[in-house]
């Protein structure tokens, strides 16, 4: 059996707008608009963790506020948001358990803090069916490290050809995919539909969510 790697935000679950509306709404108030950024730079960001993305902010964008104030305005918004509101992609779920049931090793791999990760998805009843996480802040490594994905790979006890990543975000995927890990690019449209020629060309297979999935393909 493969050893399943996942992303969670626009993966498992429909939450990429509790980053992407408020990161919007604080850019455009300094003359900034994330949809004008280039691939290279919107890869840049997302590869951040929490408190890179605000300090990146704090100094770059919101020069007016400080650290602390930026952290707080993001958590004001996403704690709530990852604790009582969102929901997983239809299917997910089901397809969880499922492999759960049928005993495949499977695992996260998200650059949203450990803390968020853990409410939504004991919330959900589904925090037990992976057997770790791998966060930039429990690992002290970015999403975009070869390092990282070693890590995910050796607490797997496999080869690299026998771990399967799924996420949404172009530049996970083709971080993966330099470590030999193979990749199934999940559509998340508005939200990378801008990457997502480029997610079908990088991407070993594409699917329109998780519960798509042909499961005798991993097995």
């Amino acid at each position: 059996m493969k050893k399943l790697i996942f992303d969670v935000d626009g993966t498992i679950l429909d939450s990429m707008h509790i980053w992407v509306e408020p990161q919007s709404k604080l850019f455009a108030k300094y003359g900034f608009n994330l949809a004008n950024l280039s691939k290279e730079e919107k890869a840049k960001i997302e590869a951040l963790s929490v408190d890179d993305m605000c300090q990146y902010i704090a100094d770059e964008i919101a020069t007016d506020m400080t650290f602390d104030e930026v952290m707080q305005y993001f958590d004001d918004i996403v704690y709530t948001g990852y604790k009582d509101l969102l929901l997983p992609k239809p299917g997910n779920l089901e397809i969880l358990k499922k492999l759960k049931d049928l005993g495949f090793s499977m695992s996260i791999a998200s650059s949203t803090p450990y803390k968020y990760l853990e409410m939504a998805l004991k919330r959900l009843g589904i925090y037990d069916y992976f057997d770790f996480f791998a966060t930039p802040e429990l690992l002290h490594m970015k999403k975009s490290d070869p390092a990282y994905w070693q890590y995910s790979i050796m607490k797997h006890g496999a080869r690299p050809e026998d771990c399967v990543l799924f996420d949404d975000a172009l530049y996970a995927l083709e971080a993966a995919k330099k470590e030999e890990i193979m990749t199934v690019g999940l559509k998340d449209f508005p939200w990378n539909k801008k990457e997502w020629a480029h997610i079908e060309e990088v991407a070993d297979m594409t699917l329109e969510k998780i519960s798509d999935m042909d499961v005798n393909k991993f097995i």
